[in-house]
């Protein structure tokens, strides 16, 4: 199974770098990519946000919330099928591609949004850290965090989808 499973993933890395629309294997539906930051009032310093701010965030061009607390982003690992669509969608690119920018960065001691290696993790992370904001399958979804925008079909919106197909 895990071969399998690391197959279907370069096959998805394969086709998110031919400009193809992910999904998961098999399924119907494309995925719905929730943009989360934490249920906890005392962490999350937005309960909503703008689509063109996300890709400032991500780009780390705007580093603090609106209240003066700094944004601490993070990533899936680069390549993770989640990371790709979102890559592509929000950032426009693909996350090789991002890497002589951040390398150009890093000297001005701008560094690159954190990276955690599972969907479970970026929830932990967002649920638990302070002004942060991260991106998980709509499906994975619990009541640690909130979702504050969806990606879906390469759009991004503030309005929650009417149906998810979660198996």
């Amino acid at each position: 199974m895990p071969r399998l499973f690391s197959l279907l993933s370069r096959i998805c890395i394969i086709l998110a770098t031919l400009g193809w629309s992910v999904t998961y294997a098999f399924a119907d539906e494309p995925m719905v990519i929730a943009v989360i930051v934490s249920n906890n009032e005392e962490i999350a310093p937005v309960n909503s946000l703008a689509a063109n701010e996300l890709r400032l965030i991500y780009w780390r061009k705007k580093e603090y919330w609106q209240g003066g607390q700094r944004i601490q982003p993070a990533n899936l690992h680069a390549e993770h099928p989640l990371r790709l669509l979102f890559s592509k969608t929000v950032l426009s690119n693909l996350p090789k591609a991002q890497t002589d920018y951040w390398n150009e960065l890093y000297f001005h001691g701008i560094r690159p949004p954190r990276s955690v290696q599972s969907e479970e993790a970026m929830i932990r992370y967002v649920a638990d850290t302070k002004g942060s904001i991260g991106y998980v399958d709509a499906c994975h979804v619990d009541k640690r965090v909130q979702s504050i925008l969806w990606i879906r079909n390469d759009h991004i919106t503030n309005e929650a989808p009417e149906y998810l197909n979660c198996k």
